[in-house]
């Protein structure tokens, strides 16, 4: 019967592993190859996201805007480029218990990068993974579970929802919050006031209204652009309420050409290729 000896003058023979390195005199030394530097980074990361949230226009009026969309069923926010309101206002609602007993806050976009990317940058924001808290559904592909609270979709996806749900009902008397961003509705003025164009109206415009009228639920409806009249929405919405959102202002310098040009566009070339490679101080 073999024996096996267990003390301080053992020769137990060790194999190193891939942690480990064999020295010249026969000595195992560990290495730890833990990288412990994401940690800051990761830190790091999310502090200036941070930061930018609160550099934002909207968020000197965070607390204002929630409390207007409990109080309106359907809103309208004009909001200049840049403010802040594609990615903000869906987690304000969300922080805000809008998406209590299964709820969900769908926000459409008129191309399908806007809405992948925007995805993901709200998911980043929200330190979550994608497709958990927040995901997206674009045709021939749909990151979301049943976790997902804010979801981002084309127009085209609304539709669809529209037709297999008519209610925009998850589950039954629960219905989702809808943000429908960047519309490009046409408007022109007639005799009788303010009208929608048929031949240019944006077909989840009425379908959203249809669905607000249903006898279920308030379904929160919020429909915003950088360039929509708001009279002209207000009143298609049977007098709803419209709120601006300002933008950041940045300096602009005017600088002009030593000597007259002759060709405007040959000139306008050169001269942005000019200022990305040379930067000019403001």
């Amino acid at each position: 019967m073999k024996k096996c000896i267990i003390g301080s003058n053992a020769n137990i023979a060790k194999m190193p592993s891939m942690a480990e390195s064999q020295q010249p005199n026969g000595n195992i030394t560990f290495k730890h190859n833990r990288n412990n530097n994401n940690k800051p980074n990761f830190f790091a990361r999310r502090q200036k996201i941070l930061e930018h949230r609160k550099s934002l226009p909207i968020a000197s009026v965070e607390r204002r805007l929630v409390e207007v969309v409990q109080e309106n069923d359907v809103l309208i926010i004009v909001g200049e480029t840049g403010s802040g309101k594609t990615t903000q206002i869906p987690q304000y609602l969300f922080d805000s218990g809008f998406c209590h007993d299964g709820k969900t806050i769908g926000v459409t976009q008129p191309r399908r990068v806007a809405a992948v990317t925007v995805a993901k940058r709200v998911a980043e924001e929200c330190g979550v993974e994608l497709g958990q808290k927040v995901g997206y559904s674009i045709r021939f592909e749909d990151v979301t579970s049943s976790s997902t609270r804010i979801k981002y979709m084309t127009d085209g996806l609304l539709l669809r929802e529209a037709l297999l749900d008519p209610y925009l009902c998850r589950v039954q008397n629960v219905r989702s919050n809808y943000i429908k961003d960047q519309t490009s509705v046409g408007h022109k003025r007639a005799s009788n006031g303010a009208i929608l164009e048929k031949e240019n109206a944006d077909p989840c415009i009425g379908v959203l209204k249809q669905c607000q009228g249903r006898n279920l639920s308030p379904l929160k409806l919020i429909i915003m652009s950088a360039s929509l009249d708001a009279h002209v929405f207000s009143k298609y919405f049977g007098g709803a309420k419209a709120v601006r959102v300002l933008g950041r202002q940045f300096p602009v310098g005017v600088f002009y050409t030593v000597n007259p040009q002759t060709d405007y566009l040959d000139s306008a070339i050169v001269t942005i290729f000019q200022s990305i490679e040379l930067p000019v101080e403001l």
